[in-house]
């Protein structure tokens, strides 16, 4: 019965200990300004995915890292005009090129398995993380009222 309390101490202490290690920062060195997100569709068939848009302004030099939205991760690209702009391309086209699919099975062996990560974040549909380094660590700051913007078609 003891060894029972003790094995369920350590699971409840051990997930306690996973969801500390990823703080969000209260203060980071930017101010977001606006986030949307828009859902694409390609001119093909199946060709579609989703663009996250986030916009900031700081007066420090920040080397942002990665988007996480809707149980996916994108590295982010910063374009700088007039207005600091954070994008996250996120593909969620159902046509998947790198499999091989044959009537004999022996050639489907050399599909690869697919790796599964479990997200890192517990996310609602209007929330977004973006990570970014300060001084060589890594930083999460948790965007919420993420607003969907009309679909584009190509």
């Amino acid at each position: 019965m003891k060894t029972i309390q003790i094995l369920s101490i350590l699971i409840i202490l051990f997930g306690f200990s996973q969801c500390g290690s990823l703080q969000f920062d209260k203060n980071p060195p930017f101010k977001i300004i606006a986030a949307t997100y828009t859902n694409w569709v390609g001119g093909q068939p199946g060709v579609r995915g989703t663009n996250v848009k986030v916009q900031f302004t700081s007066t420090k030099r920040i080397q942002f890292d990665s988007i996480y939205f809707d149980n996916k991760v994108a590295k982010l690209q910063t374009k700088n005009s007039n207005d600091n702009l954070l994008i996250g391309y996120f593909n969620t086209s159902s046509i998947k090129r790198d499999f091989i699919l044959d009537a004999n099975p022996i050639k489907e062996l050399k599909n690869s398995v697919p790796k599964i990560k479990k997200f890192p974040f517990d996310l609602e549909e209007n929330e977004v993380v973006i990570s970014y380094k300060i001084k060589d660590k890594i930083k999460y700051l948790k965007i919420n009222g993420l607003k969907k913007v009309k679909s584009t078609n190509f």
